[in-house]
């Protein structure tokens, strides 16, 4: 790998933002074929690749998408633990999703439950997308409905289910969230003897 390219990737990753706010820029379809191609030379579990990418830029069907994610979220949001409410709370996040009608572009990833290892090879095609997305000068959201049926909507066959949403667009730069320093997440050897280049 040559030499100026040794750090790319791993910029993409500190550079990644989450959006939920998303300006009316027009996002270029090639970038977003850019970004369902890193997902889908994504690895994954014995190979068998187990995801389909919806891609949606068409008012009604981002609507239609939108209603039934609120839908879902309304349902989830009166059951789910006061603790979890108060969290959503201080966060601002509610059952509302304008982000799902206001972003250019919504790929819907979709995953067969049934191959093998398929929740955790979809989660590494969608974290290849959000990079993607970063190297092309957009930002995203892995939004993840709470049992919304998107499925019908967008045609997809009843053996699919969704992983995620992700809005794609141009957006003011969000504020990074706070990470862990490296110290408290890995170890070396053994747990909790520290991590060290040495």
């Amino acid at each position: 790998m040559p030499k100026n390219n040794t750090h790319e990737i791993l910029h993409a990753i500190q550079e990644r933002r989450s959006a939920r706010e998303f300006l009316d820029t027009p996002v270029e379809m090639a970038a977003v074929r850019r970004i369902v191609e890193a997902g889908r030379l994504a690895a994954s579990g014995a190979n068998r690749q187990p995801w389909h990418f919806v891609v949606a830029d068409d008012p009604v069907i981002k609507r239609n998408l939108r209603s039934i994610c609120e839908a879902a979220e309304r349902s989830y949001y009166e059951k789910a633990p006061e603790e979890l409410r108060e969290w959503f709370a201080d966060h601002s996040i509610s059952p509302s999703k304008p982000f799902l009608e206001r972003a250019p572009v919504l790929i819907t990833v979709f995953f067969d439950p049934h191959a093998p290892y398929a929740i955790p090879s979809v989660w590494i095609a969608i974290a290849n997308m959000l990079l993607q997305a970063t190297q092309e000068g957009l930002y995203s959201l892995p939004y993840t409905p709470s049992s919304a049926q998107l499925g019908p909507v967008l045609g997809v066959p009843t053996k699919y289910s969704v992983a995620a949403l992700l809005p794609i667009g141009h957006a003011n730069r969000p504020a990074r969230q706070p990470r862990h320093p490296i110290s408290q997440v890995a170890s070396r050897n053994r747990f909790e003897v520290p991590f060290d280049e040495g």
